[in-house]
């Protein structure tokens, strides 16, 4: 028999986490887990924890899990993989995520934002793009090395017996981290699907061509609707895609009118597409589907009960303008694991909305108006001005604290006066 890690003060999840994530002790209660060797391969009699999924979001609740004394199953039939992602780390919270120098292809020079011929460009510092396989795959190690015990297994079958949940009927665990995505087994399980009113459509493709420069594109107002599209630069290549609202009509149309815009030519072969310089280059598609909740209200829903909690895209934890959620998916399985530790799972919501509900209630709330034409027509129209462009920096930058929608209205008067001056800010005059 192999008894369970010794717990450790901080465990291998403590570097660089905010200082609200502070690390507890396990319950005494919980008596201590045992390996028995099995035919070819160890099973567990039972595990504090099992977490199911093993991307950003649940490979992070791994580790912080063992270094919290928790023996820990994690459950991922497909890994590694090439995840359909843009593969942006954000500007804000970057500085907590846990990125190593070999998964990052490229550091963004600045991010911009186009509406009918005007262009917003925003140099910044701090921003990174990662590889999605190289990423996860990084991550995944880290839990792994950690301690957390790999099940390469679809998860299809889960049920509570004996106050445990029996995965598959074969192995036992007190607590489920559901981190499977959203369209994932555990979503569904506990809360039902997320409707599709709810989700945004992304798609895009892998170009073969070396980007030029670090720039990150947000393109809007190409299709009626909410929603964009993106160019984002890679070490090696492009990927470009767009996300809308789940049904916008020619989503896909949109996205091939962007591709042979910018860089004119035609498909010989799936995967495959020729310029007009006769070059022949990798152009291969993904999809994904993500969580955008159109409703605050859905926040309201708990996404955690007795003996199980939901993470990242599962949970719904994505920002419902832009879609960007590997932020919340990295700290959110952290929460969760530190929840779980101190034997309660459903301390989860105290702890995720303490960390970024605002910004989830903000974004939902303030979605539609946004994406509104008008909206888009009056901010780009002043986008230039020291008053636009400046809150537009800040918070393009993650420097920005307060109610972005609020402190627009309240600089509209002054934009419009600089506007008739010819003011433009000063980044936007030297550039």
């Amino acid at each position: 028999h192999l008894r369970r890690q010794p717990r450790r003060g901080a465990g291998p999840g403590a570097a660089g986490v905010p200082a609200r994530v502070a690390h507890h002790c396990l319950p005494s209660e919980v008596p201590p887990l045992t390996f028995l060797a099995g035919s070819g391969r160890p099973t567990v009699e039972i595990a504090d924890v099992a977490v199911i999924g093993g991307g950003p979001a649940g490979a992070s609740a791994a580790r912080e899990a063992v270094g919290r004394g928790l023996s820990t199953l994690l459950f991922d039939h497909a890994h590694p993989r090439r995840k359909a992602c843009g593969g942006g780390l954000p500007v804000k919270g970057i500085e907590w995520m846990d990125a190593p120098e070999e998964a990052i292809e490229c550091r963004m020079t600045s991010i911009s934002f186009a509406y009918g011929g005007t262009k917003l460009k925003v140099p910044v510092t701090k921003g990174k793009m990662v590889r999605r396989d190289d990423w996860d795959h990084y991550l995944f190690q880290r839990a792994a090395e950690a301690g957390a015990m790999h099940v390469k297994e679809r998860v299809k079958q889960l049920e509570r017996k004996d106050g445990a949940w029996v995965i598959n009927g074969e192995y036992r665990a007190r607590y489920v981290i559901g981190a499977d995505g959203v369209n994932g087994f555990t979503r569904r399980h506990f809360m039902g699907p997320i409707p599709r009113q709810h989700l945004f459509a992304a798609a895009g493709y892998y170009l073969g061509l070396k980007p030029v420069e670090n720039e990150v594109e947000f393109i809007l107002g190409a299709l009626p609707g909410e929603g964009y599209l993106w160019v984002f630069p890679k070490a090696d290549h492009y990927n470009i895609g767009y996300c809308y609202n789940a049904g916008t009509p020619g989503m896909k149309q949109a996205l091939e009118k962007l591709l042979h815009d910018r860089w004119p030519g035609e498909f010989t072969a799936p995967g495959r597409y020729r310029l007009e310089s006769g070059e022949e280059v990798e152009c291969i598609r993904f999809g994904s589907a993500i969580p955008s909740y159109n409703d605050p209200a859905l926040f309201d829903e708990p996404v955690s009960g007795d003996g199980w909690v939901l993470v990242g895209d599962a949970a719904g934890h994505v920002n419902p303008i832009h879609g960007e959620g590997l932020n919340h998916a990295a700290l959110g399985g952290r929460l969760a694991a530190r929840a779980v530790a101190e034997g309660d799972p459903t301390r989860f919501e105290e702890y995720w909305r303490e960390h970024y509900a605002e910004e989830m209630y903000r974004a939902a709330s303030s979605k539609h108006r946004i994406y509104r034409p008008f909206f888009m027509r009056l901010g780009f129209a002043l986008g230039g001005t020291p008053a636009v462009f400046g809150l537009l920096a800040m918070m393009t930058r993650g420097e920005y604290e307060g109610k972005a929608m609020r402190d627009f209205w309240l600089r509209l008067p002054l934009a419009a006066v600089q506007a008739l001056f010819g003011m433009r800010h000063r980044e936007l005059a030297s550039a």
